[in-house]
Parts: structure tokens; C-alpha cells; sequence
């Protein structure tokens, strides 16, 4: 278990202090401790006490001359207001982290939030890659760091009361409006110390089963050349494990149970399919193959008026390359454009003119790779090359200008 003995002094840190018992005690400690800290403070102006509380951070960061930075929230909030406000939370630390050349985040949750997290959990049936809540973990690009998991709440309220640090209680805790709310007042308050260390260690050892399991799916996906068939020959567990896995993988998002086992049905069936992930991706099944993308590939068109290195997601530009990627360009084929291939698309090769899609087909291009698969035209509007295709009549010779690596 990490604790703030075994945090460095010489790395500096920024430490979230909402102003309420668990996160003044961690900001005393740290205080104790002699490290190197700011403090960042988010008053979202939504309840009575915020400016309270703004105020009772700023008053202990002014008597031990601790740098303090308060933001508040005016941006007008979109969708659930928690997701909003964490988000918004972060964004603000990481800006503390760049400006400063902080090493991380430090977060006062304690051992009820995170029996409590795990309690969730088992609730909605949520089988994530971790149970309960990280030591340590990236958010948003920020790495955090939670060095009082070992207190319980109560301990970490006798800390301020013993220490007489100040501190405010957020009234909204002490309804059952939220989820985490109606657990904690239902069970985690009626627990002993022994009975928390008892589910601790129940949780813990879920989480050894659950990271021996993360370890032999990586190393699945590491070798997985996106092939139908080698799914379906795994597991029925192991191969949701293995699209749980994967998905936030390329996502970033967990999903549900009951989408996973329609995804791992439709593995089965022999024609070609496509499915929802989330808002902004897909998964889609053709030849064989099984592949995450996003769902509206935009259009993109690079124009170089020039021979030129260009470094984008979709392709580069080099001075070397394969025959099938070669281009030779004249004075009047400036400006070329680099774009995605669009409908109606064909190139004149040796034997004869060829639709692009035409090509896809034959060469069975999955649908996804086809929306991205850049072209270029010259100043006349033809399409004088197609990577992995090569260039047309006019456009080929032993000495190219350059090289279109999709």
C-alpha cells in the first residue's frame, strides 16, 4: 500500500483540496511531511457552502504560505453534471501540471471510497479491468496518485479534529440522491474497521485474478492479426475479456456486458456486420476481419505546391519508398492535392483505366480502409496515384519525385 512516506520530496505534486475532512487532512499531511505541493481548489458555485469552503482552503494556504489556486466554474454544463465537473477538474490540474512541471496528482480518497466504489461496481454488474479504486492511475492525462487509501473517512475526520484542521461538509453527502450516496449511508457506515479490511482484501484479491487475466490478454491482442476465426476458437469469457480488452483499447470507453455479449455473438455469424460503439466509434466485421473505427471518416485534402516531407494520420510523403508508392511530378502538375479517395475515383494504369473502388473489391479492401485511402490529383483533376496501386501512364519513371506512404 503506497502512503505519503513513500512520495518523493524532491518532486512536486498538486494536490486536489475541495475544502471538505479528506482532502484538508491530506493537505495537513502533506504540509507535515515537507513536500513539495500547490494546491488546486474548483468552486462549481452550486451549493450554499462552495465559497465557504473556497474560503477556508485559501485561508490555510495564506498562514503557511502554501501557492493556492482557485478556478471557478462558469462554463455552463452539457449532459450528466458529475462527468462534466470531473472533467473540467482535470483539465484544470493538468494546467497546473504543465505550467508548474508538477510530477502528479495527488487525490484524498480514502478506503470507504473505495469499498464503496467496488460496491457500485457489483451493483450494475461491471466487470472493468480493475475493482474499487487505483493507487495510481492516468486520468486525463494526468498522472494521479492516492496515498490515504489505507484511512477510513472516520480516521481521516479524528486526523482534522486532533490536528484542529479546518474543514467544511459538502450537504450534498447527506442525501441519498446519488448512488454512491445511498451505499455508503446503507452499508459502508454500519461497517467495522475489521469488516472494511475484510472486503479490502476480498477486493485485492480480485484485482490479482483480474490483472493475471489483463496480462494473458494482452498478450493475445500483442500477436492478433484482427482474424475473426482466432476469437471465436478462444474461451467464452476469455474472448469477451479479449473485446473489453481491446475496445478501450481504441476507445477509451468501457462498455457494457450486455453490449459485449451481443458483439461476441455477432462474431459468429458469417455474413458482414457493423455495430455501435459509443457515440463517435463502430465495429465492423468484412472478410474475415474485425476492425474499430470511427464512424463518419471525415474528408481531408492536403495540397503541396511543392516536392515536400509530410507527416499526417492518414499518410506521409518521403524521398524513399516502395515502386507501388513512387511518383514522378511535373512543373504543371502543381498544385497536387492528397486526399481520401471519394466515388467515381480511377486511374489510368498499363492495362487500361481502373475504378479505385474496383480495385478495393478485388483486392477485398475492408470498407473502413476505403474511406481513408488517400489519392493524389494533380493541378487537372486526374488521379495520378493510388498507394499500394502505383501511378499512372504518364506519371511513372526510374527517377521519382516522391513517395505517398499510405
Amino acid at each position: 500500500m503506497k502512503s505519503l512516506a513513500n512520495l518523493s520530496q524532491q518532486h512536486v505534486y498538486v494536490i486536489g483540496v475541495s475544502g471538505g475532512p479528506d482532502s484538508m487532512a491530506l493537505l495537513d499531511m502533506c504540509r507535515s511531511y515537507g513536500l513539495s505541493f500547490l494546491v488546486a481548489h474548483m468552486n462549481y458555485q452550486k451549493r450554499e457552502s462552495a465559497f465557504r469552503d473556497e474560503e477556508l482552503v485559501v485561508n490555510y494556504c495564506q498562514r503557511y504560505e502554501i501557492p493556492c489556486y482557485v478556478k471557478r466554474q462558469k462554463k455552463p454544463c452539457k449532459g450528466n453534471f458529475q462527468a462534466f465537473a470531473r472533467a473540467e477538474r482535470y483539465h484544470f490540474y493538468h494546467e497546473l501540471l504543465e505550467k508548474y512541471h508538477g510530477d502528479a496528482i495527488l487525490l484524498a480518497h480514502h478506503l470507504d471510497d473505495h469499498l464503496e466504489t467496488y460496491l457500485m461496481q457489483m451493483e450494475r454488474g461491471s466487470k472493468g479491468v480493475y475493482y474499487g479504486i487505483q493507487e495510481e492511475t492516468v486520468l486525463y492525462d494526468c498522472k494521479v496518485l492516492r496515498p490515504l487509501l489505507s484511512y477510513t473517512k472516520q480516521e481521516l475526520l479524528a486526523y482534522c479534529i486532533e490536528h484542529q484542521v479546518p474543514y467544511g461538509f459538502d450537504e450534498s453527502n447527506f442525501t441519498d440522491d446519488y448512488t454512491r450516496n445511498r451505499i455508503r449511508h446503507s452499508y459502508i457506515d454500519h461497517m467495522s474497521r475489521k469488516e472494511k479490511e475484510e472486503l479490502a482484501a476480498e477486493i485485492a484479491e480480485k484485482n490479482n485474478k483480474a490483472q493475471q487475466v489483463l496480462e494473458k490478454t494482452k498478450a493475445f491482442l500483442a500477436v492478433w492479426q484482427y482474424d475473426v476465426a482466432a476469437l471465436c476458437e478462444l474461451d467464452e469469457n476469455f474472448r469477451k475479456q479479449v473485446l473489453r480488452t481491446w475496445i478501450y483499447q481504441e476507445c477509451k470507453e468501457h462498455v457494457s456486458e450486455k453490449l459485449l455479449d451481443q458483439l461476441a455473438g455477432l462474431l459468429f455469424k458469417a455474413n458482414n456486420w457493423t455495430s455501435d460503439i459509443g457515440k463517435r466509434y463502430c465495429m465492423s466485421k468484412e472478410y474475415g476481419i474485425v476492425h474499430i473505427h470511427v464512424k463518419d471518416m471525415p474528408f481531408y485534402a492536403y495540397v503541396l505546391h511543392e516536392v515536400a516531407c509530410l507527416h499526417t494520420p492518414y499518410f506521409h510523403t518521403s524521398l524513399t519508398g516502395k515502386s507501388c508508392e513512387a511518383l514522378t511530378l511535373y512543373p504543371q502538375d502543381f498544385p497536387i492535392t492528397i486526399r481520401n479517395v471519394q466515388e467515381g475515383d480511377a486511374i489510368v494504369l498499363r492495362l487500361g483505366r481502373k475504378k479505385v473502388h474496383r480495385w478495393f473489391i478485388d483486392r477485398k479492401i475492408p470498407s473502413w480502409e476505403r474511406k481513408c485511402w488517400p489519392v493524389v490529383v494533380n493541378a487537372q483533376g486526374n488521379v495520378i496515384l493510388v498507394p499500394q496501386i502505383g501511378c499512372d501512364i504518364a506519371h511513372f519513371s526510374n527517377n521519382p519525385s516522391i513517395f505517398v506512404v499510405k
